[in-house]
């Protein structure tokens, strides 16, 4: 044996139950040989020499390391769209988001796609992280949305437009394709085009599509001529069909879909990412956290649409990838990466496993890793989870902090003994608030509704 390969770092995690993530019934008393960043062997009867580090799992799970499809790292957990477009400055929002990413990591999340940033932010991140200077998942990074005046991501009147935040404006073809390049120029993986409105866009709703065919068209195809890949926040029916016939890699959301927008997504096989996480805190925990009514009442609607038609995609065979869509105050980083799995079982129709695949293998393509991790097999990259309970008897497991026991990240453990990072919360990073309205004030209600008048005298 060579000097290098008698140096080779390896790790026996032993005697516990495998669920591989390929979808293959789970394997009792079994182990798992890392060696360097590579799995090497996997089985019952998998040994190591005296020279390895030993994990015991027996009574747990080993599984792949989660990989999440939707986290916009750049944005802070943002409780409103001012703070998300124009508070803080990019500088700090990287410093920020390299913080807000450990915690990614410390969740059991090894990889995550960020489909859209506050201008390059999550390059940065990505950057820094791969370069050894911080700790945290690796990053498939997007820049800042491709928007019209009709798209997500111009929430602001015209005399605003986009600030300097998660969007910038494209309302031609030429401008939308100088974007493409300049993205790329500074090295961005992924291209997200904003091909319809949401539910908390003023003037483009949800059902809004905001891209014409030829334009979504010539977009993938400059996009895959510069040999990078492309998704589109799609809400509506008409954008999901038109960014699949377009050639889109995969599209977010697809809530608003008929039968027959389905039936494009599914000739085509265009990978659908719903994220419904966002919708299912809105509607569950919305009043908790002073979501407006009207928020709310909007979410509901729009959940109360998508759970027929998604779940007849899943019944129909398309493929369904997980993102949890953390960034926002509903679904801080390091909580929620595993909700959009409960979710799934909860309102799709998903088996616990089957929820498991999706936030693994399959969503090992929201990465450009496919094949590569996202599984427990010989020759992936040794990203491994051991987890205190069985997901597959209770899909939540995976959220509880407590019961995830061991984080692999290309064969390094990530430390889970150190405290959770904390921070202050700065002033320039949080919307300015002037009070109640005065109206809605009891105390001026109260004077307003009394039998004397401001400075009048009684008799």
């Amino acid at each position: 044996m060579s000097t290098q390969a008698s140096q080779t770092k390896r790790t026996l995690i032993r005697n516990g139950t495998i669920i591989d993530g390929t979808g293959k019934p789970p394997l009792k008393n079994a182990s798992v040989l890392v060696e360097g960043d590579k799995i090497v062997a996997v089985g019952a009867d998998v040994k190591a020499d005296a020279s390895a580090r030993v994990i015991d799992a027996a009574g747990k799970t080993i599984m792949p390391a989660l990989i999440d499809g939707h986290c916009h790292i750049s944005y802070g957990d943002v409780r409103t769209q001012e703070e998300s477009d124009i508070c803080a400055s990019r500088e700090y929002r990287a410093i920020r988001a390299v913080w807000n990413a450990q915690k990614v990591l410390r969740a059991g999340v090894t990889s995550i796609c960020d489909p859209g940033s506050t201008c390059m932010v999550s390059v940065a991140v990505r950057d820094a992280i791969y370069s050894g200077m911080f700790e945290g998942p690796r990053i498939f990074a997007a820049g800042p949305f491709l928007t019209s005046y009709n798209g997500i991501a111009d929430y602001f009147p015209t005399w605003v437009n986009v600030p300097t935040g998660i969007g910038v404006l494209t309302n031609t073809l030429p401008e939308m394709i100088t974007e493409v390049r300049k993205q790329v120029k500074e090295g961005a993986d992924l291209i997200k085009v904003a091909a319809s409105g949401d539910i908390s866009n003023p003037t483009a709703g949800a059902d809004t599509s905001s891209l014409s065919l030829e334009e979504l068209t010539a977009v993938a195809k400059e996009v895959h001529r510069l040999g990078r890949r492309v998704t589109a926040h799609a809400r509506a029916g008409l954008s999901a069909a038109d960014c699949s016939r377009a050639g889109f890699d995969w599209v977010m959301h697809g809530t608003l879909m008929t039968d027959e927008h389905l039936d494009v997504l599914l000739a085509n096989k265009t990978p659908l990412m719903p994220s419904l996480t966002y919708l299912t805190n809105a509607v569950e925990f919305g009043k908790d956290c002073s979501l407006p009514q009207s928020m709310i009442d909007g979410c509901k609607w729009e959940l109360d649409r998508a759970i027929p038609i998604l779940s007849k995609a899943h019944k129909a065979g398309l493929p369904l990838l997980i993102g949890s869509e953390s960034g926002f105050a509903l679904i801080p980083y390091g909580h929620w990466h595993a909700r959009e799995l409960e979710t799934y079982v909860k309102y799709l129709g998903f088996t616990p496993m089957e929820a498991i695949v999706a936030a693994t293998k399959l969503n090992a393509i929201t990465v450009d890793l496919a094949g590569q991790i996202g599984t427990i097999e010989p020759g992936t990259l040794a990203d491994v989870l051991v987890v205190d309970g069985d997901p597959l008897a209770d899909i939540s497991v995976l959220q509880d902090l407590r019961k995830i026991l061991v984080v692999m990240k290309a064969g390094e453990l990530v430390d889970l003994d150190r405290p959770w990072p904390t921070k202050k919360d700065w002033s320039f990073e949080q919307t300015i608030t002037f009070g109640w309205r005065l109206a809605e004030n009891p105390a001026v209600r109260a004077l307003s509704t009394g039998s004397k008048r401001s400075g009048e005298v009684a008799a």
